[in-house]
């Protein structure tokens, strides 16, 4: 058991006998340490997707999903290919599995594959990832050493970010797979 706080993204829960995906975490402290949840949720029988709101000391099963270290591949047409590199088993996982961490997903990364009962559930990955910024908007001249001045960027995977004035074209960045946000130089 945990409390809806605990849950987050990428955690199965069982609601009203139902498994369900975190893909949507956010939450919001109210008057007298009250905590609002809201959860985006996707039925991982029917595969719709449901939003929901809860206290956040609601407790609600945890469902613990079989892991294995798969290297990630290359992508074609939608589908991400996967290998176990103990046993060279290789999966294909769609994009519906993979959701927004597409944008993480660089050739060669060890993430952890999760399955339930033998159905693939999706990937977890790691905290950080190192992406090249492949455009971004122009420095601008001033006061960007203290990285308060921010600008659009992509990266070689696609994701759209806002990084520091002072980080260019080329530069290779770490990502916080989390949040999606800049965390800083890639050294």
């Amino acid at each position: 058991m945990k409390t809806a706080f605990q849950s987050r993204l990428w955690t199965v829960l069982r609601i009203d006998n139902v498994l369900y995906l975190v893909v949507k975490f956010e939450y919001r402290r109210g008057g007298r340490g009250a905590t609002t949840i809201n959860l985006r949720l996707k039925n991982l029988l029917e595969g719709n997707s449901v939003d929901r709101q809860f206290d956040g000391e609601v407790k609600m099963d945890d469902v613990t999903l079989d892991r294995a270290k798969f290297e990630y591949l290359y992508e074609s047409a939608w589908e991400y290919f996967f290998m176990n590199n103990e046993t060279f088993e290789q999966i294909e996982l769609g994009e519906d599995n993979i959701w927004d961490n597409k944008f993480y997903l660089t050739e060669g990364m060890i993430v952890d594959v999760q399955q339930y009962e033998g159905k693939f559930i999706g990937i977890s990955l790691p905290t950080n990832v190192r992406l090249t910024i492949e455009t971004c908007d122009p420095g601008v001249k001033g006061n960007t050493a203290d990285g308060k001045v921010m600008k659009d960027a992509v990266t070689n995977t696609g994701l759209s970010l806002k990084i520091p004035g002072f980080v260019e074209q080329g530069e290779d960045i770490m990502v916080n797979t989390e949040s999606g946000e800049y965390s800083e130089r890639a050294k």
